[in-house]
C-alpha cells in the first residue's frame, strides 16, 4: 500500500496508488490502479503495459460506459504489449467516487480532471515519456475540451479522437441525414426495404431542435443499428473479455447508479456545447477516426473537424464496416491505425 502523495499544481490533486503489482519488480510491466483525487473525486485510472519504449496511451471513456470497457481483445494483446495504456473513469462514471455539488459547467470541470490525470501520470511515470491523449465518443468532447484548457497540448504528443462529438448541435442534423442516407442506401442494396422505408418516412418530418423529434431520432437510431447489425452490415463486434469486465471487474451496480445519476452528455445537449469555432487552437499532432454507420456521433463530425483543425499533422479515417464502436467491430485495423499514428509521431 502506497501512501498519499500531494502534487503542487495549481489546483489540488492527490495521487493514491492501489492494488499495485509493481511489488513484482518486473521491468517489462505496470499493471497498477492509481486514484486521482480532484475537486471531490477520486477516479480510478487503470494502467497497464509495456514501460520500455517510454509511451502512455490515455484512454477516455464516453457517456455512461467505463474506461476498463476498452481493455479486451487487441488493447491487451499489441497496445499494451508496445505501450503503457491507461483506462480512465471520469467523475460520476464507472468506478469514481466522491462528494461534490453537480457544477455549472460539468464538461468544463470533466475537461479539468483530465489535465489533473495527466499531471498525475507525469509525477508517477516520469516527464521523459510520451504521453497521448484519446477520447471516445463524449470522451472526445471532454478530451478536446482539456486540450484547450491549462495549456494541456503543451504536456502530450499527440490526440486521438475515436467517433468523438465536438458539436452537439451539429451532432443531431447529422444524425438525420445520415439515417436518410443510410436508409436510401440499404433500400437500392435490397436490404430490409419496408423496415428501412418506415425509418426514412418517419425521420423526414423530423426536427433535430425539437425535444420530442430528437427522442424520436434516437429512436430510430436504435432500429437503424439493430437492422445494420441483422443484415450483416457490420458486426456485432462484443467479446466475452468485455463482459467479464463489465460484471466482475468493474462493478455493474456502482456503475449503473453512477450513470443514473451523472449524465454529462444532458448538459452538453441542453449547452449546445460546441468547440466548432476553436478547433483551429488544437495544433498537436491528431488522428480522427469515425464508423461509416455511426448514427450516435456521425462521421460528418469528423469531416467538420478535420479542416479545422490547426495541426499541421492531422489524418481522418473512415471505418466503412462499423457504427459506434469501431475498435470492437474493426479491431485490427483499429489497432493498426492507433499503432501507426503513435510510432510515427513519438
Amino acid at each position: 500500500m502506497y501512501k498519499l502523495l500531494p502534487i503542487i499544481s495549481p489546483v489540488t490533486i492527490i495521487i493514491l496508488l492501489l492494488l499495485s503489482s509493481c511489488s513484482k519488480q518486473d521491468p517489462l510491466r505496470i499493471d497498477e490502479t492509481i486514484y486521482v483525487r480532484h475537486q471531490g473525486a477520486d477516479m480510478p485510472a487503470y494502467v497497464h503495459g509495456n514501460p520500455t519504449n517510454k509511451t502512455y496511451l490515455v484512454v477516455l471513456h464516453g457517456a455512461g460506459s467505463f474506461g476498463l470497457s476498452f481493455r479486451d481483445g487487441l488493447f491487451k494483446e499489441v497496445l499494451e504489449d508496445e505501450f503503457v495504456v491507461v483506462y480512465f473513469d471520469h467523475r460520476g462514471q464507472g468506478m469514481s467516487q466522491g462528494h461534490y455539488s453537480k457544477p455549472d459547467d460539468l464538461i468544463a470541470l470533466m475537461a479539468d480532471d483530465v489535465n489533473a490525470l495527466i499531471k498525475v501520470l507525469k509525477y508517477r511515470y516520469g516527464n521523459d515519456n510520451s504521453y497521448f491523449l484519446m477520447g471516445h465518443s463524449l470522451g472526445g468532447a471532454i478530451g478536446k475540451l482539456a486540450l484547450l484548457r491549462n495549456n494541456l497540448q503543451a504536456e502530450l504528443d499527440g490526440w486521438i479522437s475515436v467517433s468523438g462529438a465536438h458539436d452537439f448541435p451539429l451532432t443531431s442534423v447529422a444524425r438525420k441525414s445520415l439515417l436518410i442516407a443510410v436508409a436510401n442506401e440499404q433500400i437500392d442494396l435490397g436490404n430490409s426495404i419496408p423496415e428501412w422505408n418506415e425509418i426514412k418516412n418517419k425521420v423526414l418530418d423530423l426536427d433535430p431542435d425539437n425535444e420530442d423529434d430528437y427522442k424520436e431520432l434516437l429512436k430510430q437510431a436504435g432500429k437503424a443499428n439493430k437492422l445494420i447489425v441483422n443484415d450483416g452490415v457490420v458486426k456485432a463486434g462484443n467479446s466475452s473479455e468485455k463482459l467479464r469486465n463489465t460484471i466482475l471487474v468493474n462493478n455493474p451496480i456502482t456503475w449503473q447508479i453512477s450513470h443514473l445519476f451523472n449524465k454529462p452528455v444532458n448538459q452538453a445537449i441542453e449547452n449546445d456545447f460546441s468547440l466548432t469555432n476553436r478547433l483551429g487552437e488544437i495544433t498537436i499532432p491528431s488522428l480522427l477516426m469515425y464508423g461509416k454507420y455511426d448514427f450516435s456521433v456521425p462521421y460528418i463530425l469528423g469531416w467538420t473537424a478535420y479542416p479545422a483543425l490547426g495541426s499541421s499533422d492531422k489524418r481522418m479515417i473512415v471505418f466503412e464496416e462499423s457504427m459506434h464502436h469501431i475498435y470492437d467491430t474493426e479491431a485490427e485495423y483499429f489497432v493498426e491505425e492507433v499503432y501507426k499514428f503513435i510510432d510515427d509521431v513519438r
